[in-house]
């Protein structure tokens, strides 16, 4: 665990650990909030709180149990990630035995009894991934979880979880804290002011995401997205620029990683299109992450618009389907070049 008291969530935080102390806390919580919120790092958060020799309560980062979260290493905690498992989907086998498999599973932790005699605890992150049969075989557990159990299940797209995972938890919304708090944790970790307060504001105060983003140059991809919308920069030009830009882009594979780096452009020029359509029918361009770009003079038309965006989303599509990102990449910066009848301007 990476141990570090999120930001923006204290007073949600503060209920759970009362109602832990008053023997009264559900034993399975879903922690619901835009991607990049803090979501995962609460639940981390809760865990350590949790077990704290002082707790229910903020952990004091000292005593043993703390010491042996913070060091991933206390017996009582059980971490499904697939971000960092470098996994597209959570299946089954994460869940419960299965013939064949190995590794480490849901099931078998949840059938011992807790070591330190405290609380067993659960931490699913990115459960939108849970495929249909891990969902299913999740249910069981979520019916009869045991005592002193919990289980936290983290997600940004609950609307693919099933209505009866829902049923059996408690939902904890976990919103973005806002734009300064973002802000103020990307200056602490070092970014450059202007890319600080471009990321803080494109993800619309959601820090983690922010943070994310600024690793990787998001500020240059999107200056790549606008100067092939504005005519100032051939598409072929700007997928070699894509190529060459240096982020945070590490994953098991370099295939994996080439998939991570074209999924941060087409997400980000996603957002742009769908900012600039979302002005063109006369929502407040001020109240829009990427509304800057709204009125320029090389804007396209809103029919233009919907067939870039197609382009875009399916290009993503393509992404997470394995299909080679590159190719995916070079179709939707052409599907941005302006029409060879326009004339191109070079505004800024």
């Amino acid at each position: 665990m990476r141990y570090v008291e999120p930001l923006g969530h204290e007073r949600a935080l503060a209920g759970l650990w009362s109602a832990a102390r008053e023997e009264r806390l559900a034993h399975a919580l879903t922690f619901a909030g835009p991607s990049g919120a803090g979501k995962f790092l609460a639940a981390e958060w809760l865990c350590a709180g949790l077990l704290c020799a002082t707790g229910p309560g903020r952990p004091c980062g000292v005593c043993g149990p703390c010491k042996r979260v913070r060091a991933d290493s206390h017996p009582d905690v059980f971490v499904i990630d697939p971000l960092a498992e470098g996994e597209e989907e959570i299946k089954i086998e994460r869940i419960t035995p299965r013939e064949g498999s190995s590794g480490e599973n849901l099931a078998d932790f949840l059938s011992l009894r807790p070591m330190e005699g405290g609380w067993r605890i659960v931490l699913l992150r990115d459960a939108e991934r849970l495929n249909e049969e891990a969902q299913n075989a999740l249910l069981k557990t979520l019916e009869e979880p045991g005592t002193n159990t919990l289980l936290v299940l983290v997600t940004a797209r609950p609307d693919l979880l099933l209505s009866t995972i829902h049923s059996r938890c408690v939902r904890v919304e976990l919103a973005a804290p806002g734009a300064a708090t973002a802000l103020e944790l990307l200056r602490r970790e070092g970014v450059e002011r202007e890319d600080a307060e471009l990321c803080a504001r494109w993800t619309r105060g959601a820090p983690g995401a922010a943070l994310e983003l600024a690793r990787r140059a998001g500020p240059r991809m999107r200056e790549l997205v606008r100067g092939v919308l504005a005519g100032e920069l051939e598409a072929f030009a700007a997928v070699d620029a894509w190529a060459e830009l240096d982020g945070d882009f590490e994953a098991r594979t370099p295939a994996a990683s080439t998939r991570l780096k074209a999924r941060t452009l087409l997400d980000l020029g996603v957002e742009v299109l769908s900012d600039l359509r979302r002005a063109g029918t006369g929502l407040d361009a001020a109240g829009l992450p990427h509304g800057d770009l709204a009125g320029a003079p090389w804007a396209p038309s809103a029919s233009l618009l919907d067939r870039q965006l197609e382009e875009w989303l399916r290009a993503r599509q393509d992404v997470d389907l394995n299909l080679a990102p590159e190719a995916a990449v070079e179709r939707a910066l052409l599907a941005l070049e302006p029409p060879r009848s326009a004339v191109r301007r070079t505004p800024r």
